[in-house]
């Protein structure tokens, strides 16, 4: 399934505010961050270079995959077919740069840049937020 912007739920939104802390808070470069493999999910399987040495060998769990946009419905019930089992957060990455809110420097360093649409984005995530919104219900178009 090709993921795009209308599909982002949860997981792809908070990913980015992740990382906009991350190239605030530890900015390694103008505009750039530095991800901690640490607070990613990682499919081994699929990114095994990638995985986070504290995680590592704790297995990929389908249930770790990718929640897209009506994921959860508004009476708290879940739709599974709207999870990616074997999706984790560096395929979630790749679609955000794939959407032009970020360029991923390195993925061998975790090095990711904000880009102008993505800083947009950001702002209109955290107003989104602090109204009350979650993640889950966030509409960007």
């Amino acid at each position: 399934m090709k993921v795009t912007v209308k599909d982002f739920g949860k997981d792809h939104w908070s990913l980015l505010a992740y990382i906009e802390t991350r190239v605030i808070d530890f900015n390694v470069a103008p505009n750039v961050g530095e991800l901690d493999r640490e607070h990613l999910s990682c499919n081994e399987k699929k990114h095994p270079m990638l995985i986070g040495y504290r995680t590592s060998g704790l297995g990929w769990n389908p249930k770790y995959g990718t929640k897209l946009k009506g994921y959860w419905n508004k009476d708290t019930t879940v739709n599974p077919n709207r999870q990616l089992g074997d999706h984790d957060d560096w395929d979630s990455l790749q679609e955000l740069e794939d959407a032009g809110m970020i360029e991923v420097q390195s993925q061998v360093n975790g090095f990711v840049k904000l880009t102008e649409l993505g800083y947009k984005v950001c702002a209109k995530l955290r107003e989104h937020k602090g109204r009350g919104g979650m993640f889950a219900n966030f509409e960007y178009e």
